[in-house]
């Protein structure tokens, strides 16, 4: 599913909270319009976005991008502890997009198209 078609209100099931965190600052429960603004605004000065789940016990369940000086792009996501970290390079802020809010909307297919490799071995 293209997290440019899903919606986090109308589907009347529970969603995760999230909260979303740059060098600039957070915002609580963004909005797919607001992910997308924080994730096109990646750059100098502002080069990561954190999301969280909030409604879980612990702070082991995020993704992240991060826009990296020389223009290339990380993606990042923990399931839990430190062997469910994983990490992709991402072709720019679209595919950074998709992966970010199709994690956030909990869609079954947000990993697919890219390589994710362990962070720690």
């Amino acid at each position: 599913m293209n997290p440019m078609s899903a919606s986090f209100d109308g589907s009347g099931s529970a969603r995760p909270v999230l909260r979303a965190t740059t060098e600039l600052g957070v915002v609580d429960d963004p909005s797919l319009e607001i992910l997308r603004t924080l994730i096109f605004g990646l750059g100098q000065g502002n080069p990561y976005l954190v999301i969280e789940r909030t409604d879980l016990p612990d702070a082991d369940h995020y993704a992240q991008a991060l826009h990296r000086p020389d223009g290339s792009w990380i993606v990042e996501f923990r399931d839990g502890g430190r062997n469910r970290h994983y990490q992709a390079d991402a072709s720019g802020p679209g595919a950074a997009y998709r992966v970010l809010a199709g994690w956030a909307l909990q869609l079954p297919d947000w990993q697919e198209g890219l390589t994710w490799r362990p962070v720690y071995q």
